[in-house]
């Protein structure tokens, strides 16, 4: 019977036209960001080619125009002069385009100039969105330390590498801004109607030779299986897409970590450190599977309790989004209790492996204090679908 419970909640997953609706829109999505957005975004520092050709023409010829006119003593005020300061300038910009024409990222890693890009910033940041699905801002602080690994660690260093446009750089960059709370709402928009359909059903009225907690189990096991499946599929046909366009990138690349030192109560004291993308990945791994397995159980209560879907989902969306409403980042507590005893505290998974939310609280090993209360979380809610199972029977639930 658990075959049959199984093969009927894939299939109507399957065939479910929001669910549909939703992979392709998924999809379609990754492929728009890879082919479009990403080669539209500047990475940190990233250099305008042409505007560099460009400003150094223009050097080139006030330099040139200077020592013709014979202005090349320092001014007495500013100790410089326009020829000095434009030669300079000229033979800075002449460097770095060479190893941008030449593709050497590690010798432009290796060059201390930049030009200044203050105007195309902000002309940038007027034309995103700014919504931070990807968390470049929060992998910036670490870009000083990244380069020097890139520079005597990486062997075939490329500019891809360089400007995180990697497939699994842009997956790390995900999981680190808004990915995880994105796959939790996702997860919880593809299994909301999983329990509520057997009320539609009509041959599930006469009952099935399960045991009705036991059905529910199942059920929930197979619809969050079925949720996890396709998020592997998107994510390695988005490697796969990604990786033809910029480098597929290695598990060994560098990434931010905030590593809180416990001995020492101060930020200022506590360093920046760097870790696997490998690394990174793993830790993750039990955040991920921990979560979404509460969630199918939270699903199972709401579905139990409220019996429609529309209801169903905004419950599941307000328990992924409620942490949003108190929390900053001043925020250490929650009705006077840490704030590291609450489930939703581990929604960014991305956040808590890397030690960000340590440093914002300042406090110790978050990572295994997640682990611990998600746990605690999950017995709390497979004993509150026990008992409402109990209370609510199949034949009151599908009445």
């Amino acid at each position: 019977m658990i075959r049959e419970v199984v093969f009927e909640t894939i299939k109507y997953m399957w065939r479910s036209k929001k669910n549909r609706l939703f992979m392709i829109l998924t999809l379609g999505v990754m492929l728009a960001y890879s082919i479009v957005l990403l080669p539209n975004t500047a990475g940190l520092e990233e250099v305008d080619v042409q505007q560099l050709e460009r400003e150094m023409l223009g050097n080139e010829q006030t330099y040139k125009d200077a020592l013709l006119k014979g202005q090349t003593v320092p001014a007495v005020m500013t100790g410089t002069s326009a020829y000095e300061a434009a030669r300079t300038e000229f033979f800075n910009q002449r460097q770095l385009l060479t190893a941008l024409q030449q593709g050497d990222a590690r010798r432009y890693l290796e060059i201390n100039y930049r030009p200044d890009i203050t105007e195309r910033v902000i002309v940038q940041e007027s034309l995103d969105l700014n919504v931070p699905v990807m968390g470049r801002e929060a992998e910036n602080v670490f870009q000083p330390i990244k380069n020097q690994a890139y520079i005597y660690e990486v062997d075939a260093l490329n500019f891809h590498i360089v400007h995180d446009r990697t497939s699994l750089q842009q997956i790390h960059l995900f999981l680190i801004g808004l990915g995880p709370v994105l796959l939790c709402l996702g997860a919880i928009f593809m299994i909301s109607d999983i329990t509520v359909k057997d009320r539609k059903l009509t041959t599930q009225k006469a009952g099935v030779p399960m045991k009705w907690a036991g059905y529910l189990f199942i059920q929930s096991i197979t619809a969050v299986s079925f949720v996890l499946l396709f998020y592997l599929i998107s994510a390695g046909i988005f490697f796969i897409l990604n990786g033809l366009l910029y480098g597929f990138g290695t598990l060994s690349l560098p990434v931010g970590l905030f590593q809180f030192d416990q001995t020492n109560q101060s930020i200022y004291t506590s360093p920046l450190e760097l870790f696997s993308i490998g690394q990174f990945l793993i830790r993750i791994i039990p955040f991920f599977l921990l979560i979404l397995y509460l969630i199918s159980k939270l699903n199972t209560i709401f579905s139990l309790l409220f019996k429609q879907e529309v209801v169903v989902l905004i419950s599941g969306a307000f328990m992924i989004l409620f942490q949003q409403l108190y929390y900053g980042v001043e925020t250490t507590e929650l009705l006077g209790i840490n704030i590291s005893w609450f489930p939703q505290t581990y929604l960014d998974f991305g956040k808590i492996v890397t030690g960000r939310v340590n440093e914002a609280m300042l406090e110790g090993d978050f990572y295994m204090r997640g682990l611990l209360v998600l746990s605690i979380t999950i017995l709390i809610a497979e004993v509150l679908v026990y008992l409402t199972a109990k209370h609510i029977t199949r034949q009151k639930f599908v009445r």
